[in-house]
């Protein structure tokens, strides 16, 4: 069995590439500052001014602004012109879901937990949490796909996402 992609994709557009990484940082800084934000959380659920630490504020600024940064890709995806030809491959469905998956995390993650932030619901607490180490197992997944393009079988996928193919 032959493992290729059958569809015919131009290069990502500039702005597709920036948006790509910017997101892909901000979730990664995002995710690695967190530790402390289960104690602010729990602070600013007794008390909403308080659990305001410089940490717990970047967190939550840097989650509302992957927020905006979503809807601006979902849009600019929409609108990029992109040729694909729709395969009934398995591997190629697969990454076609989870790249819905990811969209829709990447989206949503932020959104629970600014809705428990904001709103006090300590449940949606619980499923931000949830809700990003899927996500993050889904980006490692996404992560290994591309190398595998990129270094198994020399598809050059890796490289339109640095704007060089």
């Amino acid at each position: 069995m032959k493992f290729s992609m059958r569809h015919k994709e131009q290069s990502y557009n500039t702005a597709q590439i920036v948006l790509h990484w910017t997101i892909a940082a901000l979730i990664v800084f995002n995710y690695f500052i967190s530790d402390e934000m289960g104690r602010a959380f729990r602070q600013h659920l007794e008390d909403s001014n308080n659990g305001y630490s410089f940490t717990a504020s970047i967190h939550v600024y840097v989650g509302l602004a992957i927020i905006a940064l979503v809807v601006v890709r979902v849009i600019v995806r929409f609108m990029s012109k992109k040729t694909k030809i729709v395969s009934k491959h398995l591997f190629e469905r697969a990454a076609h879901i989870i790249h819905e998956c990811l969209y829709l995390l990447m989206f949503l993650v932020p959104v629970f937990g600014a809705t428990a932030w904001y709103f006090g619901i300590h449940f949606m607490g619980d499923v931000h949490e949830i809700a990003i180490n899927t996500m993050m197992s889904l980006v490692l997944l996404h992560a290994f796909a591309a190398l595998f393009h990129q270094y198994i079988l020399k598809d050059g996928t890796l490289l339109k996402m640095f704007g060089q193919k």
